[in-house]
């Protein structure tokens, strides 16, 4: 058995300055759109995953990674240890991420999963409302620096498996935030318009973040929402400490 969801997480907790200022921006458009449809995270639950622990104990000790054994069909267990020293070391400078700034008539320097920043800048689907960015030096190379992609792909050194590198090429160089949810009956119409009305102000309303490890945690919670995470801490984790998260 397993816990729900383990995760290494950034700017999970209180939001200060610019990013407050545009993720309350975000909720309100989202809020006067979408009515009593919009059900939004708190300021405090928004967060960017940066890799998710996803996994199974093992009867023979340790624990197997969830996405190598469910992509791929492999055992992994996971070097807890080694996952955060290569996080961290890599977090030391921290990385600087653009929120925002895309706008629908601007040339793109790349596009994320085949579509224009601008569309990928906010989206619904499945019921989740997300922003992404991405980081700002992959922005001023064009796409060809991906050091988020290049931080998550490390991490298979440390038996775990990004859930979005299934194949050997795949890449996920983005910076997700869900902000909210709405219910699968609510009117395709008014989550366009709700859709187009956040791309738009975020656009005008560009915000860098940096994520260094002053803002990471690892979280064990019960729900994808982490509304209510039930193990919350600064890294480093002893491995023992994490292993005892899988139940």
């Amino acid at each position: 058995m397993r816990a729900t969801l383990v995760t290494i997480v950034s700017l999970y907790g209180p939001k200060r300055g610019p990013l407050r200022d545009l993720l309350t921006g975000v909720r309100d458009l989202l809020a006067d759109v979408l009515g009593p449809a919009f059900s939004p995270y708190s300021l405090a639950q928004v967060h960017g995953t940066l890799i998710v622990l996803g996994g199974y104990r093992d009867p023979a000790g340790g624990v197997l990674n969830e996405h190598y054994l469910d992509l791929r069909g492999e055992r992994h267990p996971m070097d807890f240890d080694r996952v955060q020293r290569l996080l961290l070391s890599q977090l030391a400078e921290p990385l600087a991420i653009r929120i925002g700034g895309f706008g629908a008539a601007a040339p793109a320097p790349f596009t994320s999963q085949g579509q224009p920043l601008h569309e990928r800048s906010f989206s619904a689907g499945a019921g989740a409302l997300v922003l992404v960015g991405w980081p700002a030096a992959a922005l001023a190379s064009g796409g060809r620096r991906q050091p988020l992609d290049a931080l998550r792909r490390s991490m298979a050194a440390a038996g775990v498996l990004h859930r979005y590198h299934a194949g050997p090429g795949d890449v996920d160089d983005d910076f997700h935030l869900v902000v909210g949810h709405y219910p699968p009956d609510t009117d395709p119409g008014r989550v366009r318009e709700a859709v187009a009305a956040v791309r738009a102000y975020v656009a005008a309303h560009p915000v860098d973040v940096l994520v260094g490890p002053d803002q990471v945690r690892l979280l064990a919670a019960d729900s994808p929402t982490l509304a209510e995470p039930w193990f919350s801490a600064a890294l480093p984790v002893g491995s023992d400490a994490v292993t005892r998260l899988y139940r």
